[in-house]
């Protein structure tokens, strides 16, 4: 690929004087009209160090209206960033809707980067790969326009313009030893470029290739390409004709093989199941220290039916741990802000560090739950979530060397009413009761419907569901609590 391009490719001055101005003045319109559409952008700019990156995205943002960008220069991860999942520092800078995001260099860098210095990378860089593919696709099915460019120029341009650079008193200190090494090894990752080029060029987020040697010739094509792209998006939903990437068909399975039983089988005294319990804390407590001094991140996640006992199972469960070691994430419906995001962004924000356990109070099976019954989302879109969390899970476990416990807290629509009722007669639980949860009520079987639609279809090798049997408050607290230690060991 980057070796057939034409590097020998010109323009002159007056063509491109007028032809930059007329593209600048095409791309802020279209910026505003974006804005209207919330339609969201990424511009990614990769290439070669000294092949006008810089210049670039220089000329790129002076066309645009500095209230509706935000430009993301990326460097080494921080020590937070490197706690956590390779891409969750770019999950935080997507664009909501409506604006754009340009990456001067991205996660292509990064990943190569890092990756290469390690043993076994071209298995590990093929994992990266799937990664970003999927990163980039979720992206591109919630709507979003991905444009990337990779600036390239052969290695004696480079070694012209290093030493440019260092002749030069104010440019010197931009080259690095570290850039010097990078050159003199060009023709060992030409190759390793060109398979990830080929590799991460897909239908919803193709590479644009770049002849970089005339850095204005460079600075046209990335102008003329965004500008096509752009309009060409922009018309399609004007007309009402915006297609997303469709996703690989998932077939439903025939019947939910998790099985769903609200009481337990075996039935145990509550002095026996409080004194169980007092022995699992104590466990729990040394085994989460042993993960904290791993750096073993853990995610429990917790979606029930109303009155389940999801809050008394999360505080049993963390009794005894270490508060600074966990944090509980309470869920509710998303904010006006977040909703400008893609849907998965507010969860991965609050995934755990390495070594910390983040617990969910509900959570991103909202989507498939809530938002299906109350027909919050179209059908389109929650269909594909099953999907997208899978991945999301599989991504976590597999960047982070964590793990993922899910619990679905299951009790009879009987023991709910008398919960319910419980609830409204005690002056001090009485604000656990809404209205909601009476109007979720008389929905009992599309939601039936929906939790057994959600098991079966995520309920996989890496995350899979446990049923807690909740009709009996302290069984479920014993079984949680079991479940989660059994998991710890198998990290450990």
């Amino acid at each position: 690929m980057l070796d057939k391009l034409d590097l020998t490719k010109t323009t002159d001055d007056a063509k491109y004087d007028a032809t930059l101005q007329e593209y600048k003045d095409k791309l802020s319109i279209l910026q505003r009209t974006l804005r209207e559409q919330k339609i969201p952008v990424i511009i990614v700019i990769e290439g070669w160090n000294a092949s006008g990156i810089t210049m670039a995205v220089h000329e790129i943002v002076h066309a645009l209206d500095p209230r509706g960008y935000t430009l993301y220069k990326i460097d080494k991860p921080t020590e937070e960033e490197r706690a956590r999942p390779f891409l969750w520092r770019f999950w935080l800078r997507i664009p909501p809707k409506g604006r754009i995001t340009l990456f001067a260099r991205s996660w292509y860098t990064r990943v190569i980067a890092e990756q290469t210095q390690k043993h076994s990378w071209e298995k590990s860089l093929k994992r990266r790969v799937n990664e970003i593919n999927t990163f980039e696709r979720q992206l591109a099915d919630d709507g979003t326009v991905i444009l990337k460019f990779f600036l390239h120029i052969t290695k004696e341009e480079q070694k012209r313009r290093l030493e440019e650079r260092e002749r030069n008193p104010l440019t010197a200190c931009l080259v690095t030893a570290s850039i010097w090494n990078l050159h003199h090894h060009y023709d060992d990752a030409l190759p390793v470029f060109n398979d990830f080029i080929k590799e991460t060029d897909t239908p919803y987020a193709p590479w644009t290739l770049v002849e970089a040697t005339d850095r204005k010739y460079a600075i046209l094509k990335v102008y003329a390409t965004i500008i096509k792209t752009l309009e060409k998006r922009s018309d399609a939903a004007e007309e009402g004709k915006a297609k997303k990437q469709k996703t690989k068909e998932i077939v439903k399975p025939k019947k939910n093989l998790v099985k769903r039983h609200s009481h337990p089988e075996k039935v145990l005294t509550k002095d026996e199941l409080q004194d169980t319990l007092s022995q699992l804390q104590v466990e729990m407590l040394e085994l989460h220290y042993l993960l904290f001094k791993r750096k073993i991140p853990l995610i429990v996640v917790y979606e029930g039916w109303d009155a389940a006992g999801k809050g008394g199972n999360i505080t049993r469960v963390t009794r005894f741990m270490n508060p600074l070691g966990y944090y509980v994430v309470p869920v509710a419906a998303p904010t006006v802000h977040e909703r400008d995001y893609h849907y998965l962004r507010r969860f991965i924000k609050y995934f755990p560090t390495a070594g910390d356990i983040a617990i969910f109070d509900r959570s991103w099976y909202g989507r498939v739950l809530v938002e299906r019954v109350e027909k919050i989302t179209p059908e389109a879109d929650w269909q594909r979530a099953y999907q997208e969390i899978n991945e999301m899970e599989e991504e976590f476990v597999y960047s982070s060397g964590g793990g993922i416990v899910k619990f679905w807290l299951e009790i009879s629509k009987e023991e709910q009413l008398k919960r319910f009722n419980e609830r409204a007669s005690d002056p001090k639980k009485v604000y656990k009761i809404t209205d909601e949860d009476w109007r979720n009520r008389e929905k009992w079987d599309q939601y039936d419907e929906a939790v057994d639609e959600m098991l079966a279809r995520t309920s996989t090798d890496i995350a899979p569901w446990t049923v807690i049997e909740s009709d009996d408050k302290w069984f479920a607290r014993v079984k949680a609590l079991r479940t989660i230690i059994a998991a710890a060991h198998r990290l450990l």
